[in-house]
């Protein structure tokens, strides 16, 4: 026999076990384990299916026992440093999210060396599959009996597994960033304070003497990283922070499946099939990435939605008062088209032409997020997400009184918006006539104008999308900010810095850190909207694409300039000023659609709402609006108001 055999994917098993290296040698034997686990995979032809697999392994197992190669195998595994593979597959290489990704990226991208001296190596270069780990999991008794025995990892390789997954938690869990969320244990008043994971590095090393110490221990770090995520969520997250807390549970998963089948308890067939599911799956980083983000997404969606219920009126009198916020809103839009039109005629580079643009939208969004009023298209994404914060619940009569809420209120201040820009526009215009002798516009530019808001004949009906897919990302960075602010403390932090109380005075620094709390995640959400609305034109005229933007109250505000321009000409375009207003009218129902759709698609997907019961909700919506249309419309004060919960 040969000991540098290579094995051939459709060789009989006898001549894979007449590869099998006589001396001990941990490159050639590693190279034995990725060769047998090809053929268990493999032939000529391809993958094999599961029952071709299944029929290898028995036949694999008949040979060994033929043989009389139960003892040299087993010797084989004990040596390819089995603790190794209980400790790291399926589990990060990284304690970092991003360090993870980089590695995961680096490990897909760039050539591996394919160094197999021991069985994690051989296993984390065959390229495994989800299909693997589902055939390995269902293996009939009599397979996997046969080979649980042969395979069973020694008493020595558990301990140590056990031990080293301890100190790695405890690694974990001790760290900087996470202390302020971890809970501590105080034994009594004598004893320094301790944590879940000091216990369990203890008993992690008391285990051959006392394993149940070791299960209470498990049992307190699960309880702990579950306080740990619960104080988390109160205090802002991280992906980073989520990443680690997901990391020690993982952790403690495995440790408590190899104390399991340490004691005896079986759950083996279970844990290599965990194992196989990890690599093909880079290490279980897939699911933990989707998890870190999908919490982050969903804490973001939660202040995005408690922002949001701001903007929905709960009484009679909310409703009128943001009713008239809203045409105050509207009148500054009207300045705001003003200099939009005047930029556009400056000599400057395009690029801060566009700077110019962004910083006149976002001195004007603050200007109005100081005076507390409110943009109609501000309002859907976020009045979306304090919707999918209702929807969790069983009680339709509040889902509908919310909806109805909703409606209401973005309808009065639609139409506030409109009927502060429009006839503000037209004054602004008229006043600029009676100083200089002419419109503010020529018909020319106009007249150019008016065709550009054509719902047909124009990209309006695009561009208004896109608006809306802006003012949804608004919407996301006003949610990151207050999270942000949250898991800084920053508004307790202003409030309380003994340097600002030295500058401006302790009662204005607690005023201040009051504003931030109030203001700096909506003005966050203005700034990024801004910035979207100016640049966009200027980077799409960069690459050679003609994009624009089309914002409900800023192309109303517009096409009122470009209609004041027609006033007293010999002509009056009343087909093309038609044609306009129903691009405005096309704008705002995709502004407000396209940033709701987004806002309530996002809060239902990182809530894992059931929506298949939203049948019920329509059902509900149907009723009420055939009973009580006018609950839709405006508001009665006698009417119960919308519960907000914070």
């Amino acid at each position: 026999m040969r000991d540098d055999a290579r094995v051939s994917t459709s060789l009989p098993p006898a001549t894979i076990l007449d590869a099998l290296p006589r001396k001990v040698d941990e490159a050639e034997e590693g190279r034995w384990l990725a060769d047998a686990v090809g053929w268990l995979r493999f032939d000529g032809d391809g993958a094999l299916a599961a029952g071709a697999r299944t029929h290898r392994l028995r036949e694999l197992a008949s040979a060994i026992d033929a043989a009389g190669l139960r003892d040299e195998v087993a010797a084989l595994w004990r040596r390819a440093s089995p603790e190794r593979l209980l400790c790291d597959a399926a589990l990060p290489d990284e304690t970092s999210l991003l360090r993870e990704i980089s590695v995961g990226i680096r490990r897909r991208l760039l050539p591996q060396l394919d160094d197999v001296s021991d069985l994690y190596s051989a296993l984390d270069t065959a390229g495994l599959t989800l299909e693997d780990a589902d055939w390995l999991a269902g293996l009939e008794e009599p397979e996997a009996a046969a080979w649980s025995k042969l395979l069973a990892p020694s008493e020595e390789a558990l301990t140590k597994a056990l031990r080293l997954l301890a100190a790695r938690i405890a690694a974990v869990g001790l760290s900087r960033d996470l202390a302020p969320i971890i809970p501590t244990l105080w034994r009594n008043e004598r004893e320094e304070p301790q944590t879940a994971f000091d216990d369990l590095l203890e008993a992690a090393t008391r285990r051959p003497r006392n394993p149940a110490a070791l299960a209470e221990a498990l049992l307190r770090c699960r309880m702990t990283v579950g306080v740990a995520h619960a104080r988390l969520d109160e205090q802002g997250v991280t992906s980073n922070l989520v990443f680690r807390l997901d990391l020690l549970e993982a952790q403690i998963d495995r440790m408590d499946a190899l104390s399991k089948l340490a004691a005896g308890q079986g759950g083996g067939q279970a844990l290599a099939a965990a194992l196989v599911r990890g690599f093909a799956e880079d290490h279980g980083l897939r699911a933990m990435v989707r998890n870190a983000v999908n919490r982050l997404a969903r804490r973001v969606v939660e202040h995005t939605g408690r922002a949001g219920e701001h903007y929905i009126a709960a009484s009679g009198s909310e409703w009128r008062s943001m009713g008239f916020g809203a045409m105050g809103a509207g009148a500054i839009t009207a300045f705001t088209a003003l200099f939009k039109y005047m930029l556009a005629a400056a000599p400057l580079a395009p690029f801060w032409t566009g700077v110019a643009h962004s910083l006149n939208y976002v001195l004007c969004f603050l200007l109005m997020q100081a005076l507390g009023w409110a943009l109609a298209s501000k309002m859907p994404a976020m009045t979306a997400s304090a919707l999918a914060r209702a929807m969790g619940k069983d009680d339709m009569r509040e889902e509908v009184g919310l909806i109805a809420a909703i409606i209401r209120t973005q309808l009065v201040v639609t139409l506030g918006n409109l009927a502060g820009a429009i006839p503000c526009a037209l004054a602004v215009d008229a006043v600029l006539r009676w100083r200089t002798g002419h419109a503010f516009l020529s018909a020319e530019a106009a007249a150019h104008g008016l065709h550009s808001m054509n719902p047909i004949g124009s990209g309006t009906l695009l561009f208004a999308a896109i608006t809306g897919g802006f003012l949804w990302l608004a919407s996301l960075a006003a949610g990151w900010t207050a999270n942000w602010m949250v898991r800084r403390r920053l508004p307790v932090a202003v409030a309380r810095s003994r340097s600002l109380g030295r500058l401006i005075g302790a009662e204005r620094a607690q005023r201040l850190g009051k504003a931030v709390e109030n203001d700096l995640s909506g003005g966050m959400g203005y700034v990024v909207l801004g910035f979207l609305l100016g640049l966009l034109p200027f980077i799409g005229a960069f690459g050679g694409i003609p994009l624009e933007v089309r914002h409900i109250t800023l192309a109303s505000a517009s096409v009122a300039y470009d209609v004041s321009a027609f006033f007293g000409a010999p002509r009056i375009p009343l087909i093309e000023i038609a044609e306009a207003f129903a691009g405005v009218a096309a704008t705002g129902a995709l502004n407000l659609g396209v940033s709701f759709a987004l806002g309530l698609w996002l809060a239902v997907r990182v809530r894992n709402l059931d929506t298949r019961g939203r049948r019920k909700l329509l059902g509900a919506l149907w009723r009420e609006l055939r009973t009580h249309p006018s609950r839709f419309l405006w508001r009665d004060d006698g009417e119960a108001a919308p519960r907000h919960e914070h």
